[in-house]
């Protein structure tokens, strides 16, 4: 009894050792210093992580609504989790023995032909159970006889070099990559709805002022027309009115154009069917005047935004599971150890098949070594390696680029706003403008071509200030976006065991702590 707890308790020392390196997330750069920004609340904090909806546009929420539901690059990464979560559960059960059962009923008869005691003439113990030795001659009728068995097995590989549980490691880290992939194509598509449709906002808007212009300068023309007729201007002066109102009908073709696109492009991401595609996708926009731009924008701390950012965890995730890998490929160097045990019962005769004197056993030990052959496991090894160096590189340029988008997004919302206002400026001035070159024309103190110009010049800036309002939402909507866009810590695909997981790879020193931020 003592030598098999000795046995046991060596068996589960070798059980302990784990090749291969632990993960220790990569030393980055940070910036030091937070964006200026009020703290958010954790209630606040919990309110924002549907961020779309603070335009408070109920068609833009049905879109993404529709989006979230419906989208095919969505839908593909939920099937991937779920193909990462049974990849897991399969490199789970690898750790743990299997047990099989099985039944066997079996009616044979011998040939007469071949000895049934492998050429040897004493007779008992040739044929199953003693039965066929009487056909132990060549040339005999052979014998008929029945064989039952009913047996379980155990079997299990002792992990103990760790490759089993090195492969469970890089299952759970491939599992989180494929959760927060979701997350990232989710808030993606989220994202490219929010752009689109404030495009298509920008171009409806177009569209009507070039409407309201094209109506406004055919009453000029056809005043002119009359004007022209009666001697009281020239002709020079009625082929350019002529020039201007054509110059605002070529304008609409493209535009609608733009707008057709757009709403198929919205189409797509809402998930319509190639049939509701080619019927002309009724793909309803408001107006500007009914989107709410946010007053508070959202900041984060730096060493924050590495925890939120779904590709920068998923790319993290992705350098767990190759980390993990190189464990796997240098366990491939050392023996494996196999355990099978066996018990069950045989007979002839079925009401003797539970009989004690029946009772069948067997334990089988095997170890599997590599001798030689020719570099293949090095080779996996290299590959191992590298592959980790690849993803520790992927981490890094996730990372550098995703404060890249940080940056960009800051400065788009700083400087789209200043150009909003100077068009707005520039709008007014153009209407003034263009009211004072009536008035100047009229008194016969200018030419018609300066009315011309100030209607040219505001026509211009009016379907600038269209474009310049769509920049504004478009860089709210980046910023939302290049800061992890939901602002819960967790990710939306994973479970609390799942998230669990998640903080296990969590070095011990990590700032979690850090709260959510807005701007004015």
């Amino acid at each position: 009894m003592m030598r098999k707890a000795l046995l046991l308790l060596a068996v589960a020392g070798l059980s302990a050792c784990t090749l291969g390196p632990d993960y220790k997330r990569p030393d980055i750069d940070l910036p030091a210093s937070a964006f200026d920004s009020t703290l958010l609340s954790q209630s606040q904090q919990d309110a924002m992580a549907y961020w779309w909806t603070r335009y408070r546009d109920p068609q833009l929420n049905k879109l993404i609504d529709d989006a979230l539901d419906d989208n095919l690059d969505i839908a593909l990464q939920a099937a991937r989790f779920r193909e990462a979560r049974a990849q897991l559960g399969l490199a789970n059960a690898n750790l743990f023995p299997s047990i099989e059962g099985q039944a066997n009923a079996t009616r044979q008869k011998t040939s007469g032909a071949v000895p049934s005691s492998g050429g040897s003439s004493s007779g008992g113990g040739g044929g199953v159970g003693g039965q066929s030795g009487g056909a132990s001659s060549a040339g005999g009728s052979g014998v008929r006889y029945n064989y039952f068995s009913v047996a379980g097995s155990i079997s299990y590989e002792l992990d103990v070099f760790g490759g089993l549980r090195r492969a469970d490691e890089q299952a759970r880290a491939l599992l989180l990559s494929s959760a927060y992939t979701k997350d990232s194509v989710r808030l993606s598509i989220v994202s490219d709805v929010v752009t689109n449709y404030m495009s298509l906002l920008a171009l409806e808007r177009q569209i009507r002022v070039t409407n309201e212009t094209i109506a406004t300068r055919k009453k000029g023309m056809d005043l002119d027309e009359q004007r022209y007729k009666y001697g009281a201007i020239d002709k020079l002066t009625l082929l350019q009115t002529r020039s201007l109102l054509q110059t605002a009908r070529a304008q609409l073709p493209p535009l609608k154009q733009q707008a057709s696109e757009l709403r198929s492009s919205l189409a797509i991401l809402t998930g319509r069917t190639p049939r509701e595609i080619m019927a002309d996708p009724q793909i309803e926009a408001g107006t500007f005047e009914d989107v709410h731009l946010p007053d508070e924008l959202p900041v984060v701390m730096p060493s924050l935004l590495v925890e939120r950012r779904p590709d920068i965890r998923a790319a993290e995730a992705s350098l767990i599971a190759a980390n993990a890998n190189i464990g796997v490929a240098k366990a491939r160097f050392f023996p494996t150890f196999n355990l099978t045990a066996m018990i069950g019962t045989e007979a002839l005769d079925v009401d003797d098949l539970f009989e004690p004197f029946a009772e069948t056993q067997g334990i089988t030990g095997a170890i599997t070594a590599p001798i030689f052959d020719f570099g293949r496991r090095q080779a996996g090894y290299d590959t191992a390696v590298a592959q980790k160096d690849e993803a520790e590189i992927m981490y890094r340029q996730t990372v550098r680029q995703a404060f890249r988008e940080v940056r960009d997004a800051l400065v788009a919302v700083d400087l789209t706003n200043q150009r909003l206002e100077a068009v707005q400026q520039q709008v007014d001035a153009y209407r003034e403008t263009v009211r004072l070159a009536r008035l100047r024309y009229q008194a016969g103190r200018t030419a018609f071509f300066d009315v011309l110009d100030a209607q040219r010049q505001l026509f211009s800036s009016q379907l600038d200030i269209a474009e310049a309002i769509r920049d504004r939402f478009t860089a709210t909507a980046d910023l939302f976006k290049a800061l992890g866009g939901g602002w819960t810590e967790n990710s939306d695909s994973l479970t609390p065991g799942l998230q669990a997981t998640r903080d296990s790879y969590a070095p011990a020193d990590d700032a979690h702590a850090t709260p959510t931020g807005m701007s004015k």
